[in-house]
């Protein structure tokens, strides 16, 4: 009986350099005991709560450490500074409607989420695959730039299956829309247009990057137009080799300051609309272009060069479509007077 008494004086003793309750101090061991509970008792059960407090000590400092996922996204665009505004903007767009449809997400320590979160997120957030798709991409560079700031330990969003995208089949312009597309804007109305039009024709150029590009990016006498990184979609720099016609058409047009015209959008959609065109796929030039350039050159590797692809399955798989081109169209295609 004395024994216990002077275990439970040294015990209050111990708590009062704690600054816990005896109360509130035994219900958190009893928490302990019953989390940590199995077969064992007595010293078995003391061992397993010493390493539970350990574990549980250790997680609670790492998660500590790092930040809210809102700060780590701020962190990300800084980072990404250096990439063309159209990411930049879907960096910004994708995650702050994930954290506008997700509130929970952006007040969370960024090493705390797991794969399941991430998911539950993601498919919160966007309803179709192809959204998720992209959300996930951006955001799994939001925890690779955790990772190098020492904010989180794994990248979760890569153990999250990529949704699956069924592509649809994007029909290249036939020889004769093409011509229309050319003819209409040689009138007067739309002469302005022909550098940009003749660009996404000819050199396979995204319409985002076109209305980015300068005369400075023509190189004449290199026969090039050059898209550098900060203009590129994928944030690559490439060259792409100018054809005769092209390069006759930049020749007469050259100039200074940008290459569309003052008005782009709205002189570019009224074009299609005057040329006959009352739908338009964005980059179904780029896929003009590549069928063509594969049609009459069969050079692969050449197209790929052309296009910024890292390699080559997203060509065969997506751009390119040869059905209903012959070869005496692809070679009128490359021999069309743009100017």
């Amino acid at each position: 009986m004395r024994m216990k008494k002077k275990e439970t004086e040294t015990a209050v003793y111990l708590l009062s350099k704690s600054g816990l309750e005896l109360c509130d101090a035994a219900r958190l061991a009893l928490e302990l005991a019953e989390s940590c509970r199995t077969s064992g008792l007595g010293r078995d059960l003391f061992d397993r709560c010493r390493r539970a407090i350990g574990l549980g000590a250790r997680a609670l400092r790492e998660e500590e450490s790092s930040v809210s996922f809102t700060k780590a996204v701020e962190q990300t665009l800084k980072v990404k500074q250096h990439r063309a505004e159209r990411t930049q903007k879907d960096i910004a767009y994708y995650m702050r409607r994930l954290m506008r449809k997700v509130p929970w997400l952006a007040g969370r320590a960024l090493r705390s989420l797991s794969p399941g979160e991430c998911l539950q997120a993601l498919e919160t957030a966007f309803p179709t695959p192809s959204q998720q798709r992209k959300a996930r991409a951006i955001m799994s560079g939001v925890f690779s730039v955790g990772r190098r700031q020492g904010w989180c330990g794994e990248n979760p969003v890569q153990l999250v299956t990529v949704p699956e995208v069924k592509e649809k089949e994007i029909q290249p312009l036939s020889l004769h829309e093409v011509k229309r597309l050319i003819h209409t804007a040689q009138g007067v109305a739309y002469r302005a247009a022909l550098p940009a039009l003749g660009l996404m024709l000819h050199a396979g150029v995204r319409p985002q990057e076109v209305a980015r590009l300068s005369w400075q990016d023509v190189d004449l006498e290199e026969r090039e137009i050059c898209i550098s990184a900060r203009h590129s979609k994928t944030g690559g720099a490439r060259r792409v080799p100018l054809s005769p016609p092209l390069l006759q058409l930049l020749i007469k047009h050259a100039g200074k300051g940008r290459i569309c015209p003052p008005n782009w959008q709205q002189r570019w959609q009224m074009l299609r609309r005057s040329a006959g065109f009352t739908t338009w796929v964005p980059d179904v030039l780029r896929h003009t272009f590549a069928s063509y350039h594969i049609k009459q050159h069969r050079d692969m590797a050449a197209l790929q060069l052309s296009m910024g692809h890292r390699d080559q399955r997203l060509l065969m798989s997506r751009y390119i479509n040869l059905r209903g081109i012959s070869r005496r169209d692809a070679a009128d295609f490359w021999r069309l007077q743009l100017c």
